[in-house]
This record gives structure tokens, sequence and C-alpha cells, in this order.
């Protein structure tokens, strides 16, 4: 059982006025989500975990197939995330966005969708 975040990541309340949890699919995709989305050197608990945007990614050269390996281990990782693939693309702002494909280990054998 995770924390339900909102596109901005804040917490949410249910109707009954507790904090919102999510299970199964969604949990697992959200947790992906927020291992794509975390820094480097920023967790709390392990300084190590995280994605290595400002040593790898950002400001350099960008090598596609190097940055599509990162975020996929990065998936990977998870708990329950089977396989995952992904698209990348950059836009006119010269922001990378991109979508991650995950199946995931589920009594329904899921496939979901992350993006990023």
């Amino acid at each position: 059982m995770e924390l339900l975040l909102t596109e901005d990541w804040d917490l949410l309340v249910d109707r009954n006025g507790n904090i919102a949890t999510v299970n199964d699919g969604f949990a697992i995709a959200q947790q992906v989500a927020n291992e794509i989305k975390l820094e480097e050197g920023e967790g709390w608990y392990d300084v190590n975990q995280g994605t290595p945007y400002f040593a790898k990614i950002l400001g350099v050269n960008p090598n596609w197939g190097l940055i599509k390996n990162i975020l996929l281990d990065r998936a990977e990782n998870v708990d329950g995330v089977i396989r995952a693939d992904m698209d990348l693309y950059v836009d006119k702002q010269r922001a990378l966005h991109g979508n991650i494909y995950l199946i995931i280990d589920t009594k329904s054998g899921e496939q979901l969708n992350v993006v990023f």
C-alpha cells in the first residue's frame, strides 16, 4: 500500500479525512515515477539511490541509448515490475519527455503507462 499522490506530488485526503492510499498496479506505476523523478543524492535514507541527472544526463551531449538504459534500469528495479520499455522525445523548448510501458506482476498481468 502506497500513499496516493496528485500530479503535483502532493498528498490527497479521502472522503473520511484520512490520507488516501493506493495499491496494486497503480501503486507500482507511482513507485516507478517516483524512482525516475528522484535525483541521485536526494534520498533521505540512501543518497546512492536516484537517477544521475546531473552526472550523466543534463548538460552533456545527449546519448539516447544511455538515457534510456538508465531510466529503464530505475523502472525495472521497482518490486513488481517484470519488464519495461520506453520512448523518449524532446519538445520545441528542448524539454525531455517520455513514456514508460510497464509489464507488472499482478493477478491480471496489467500493462501500465508511466508518463514523465
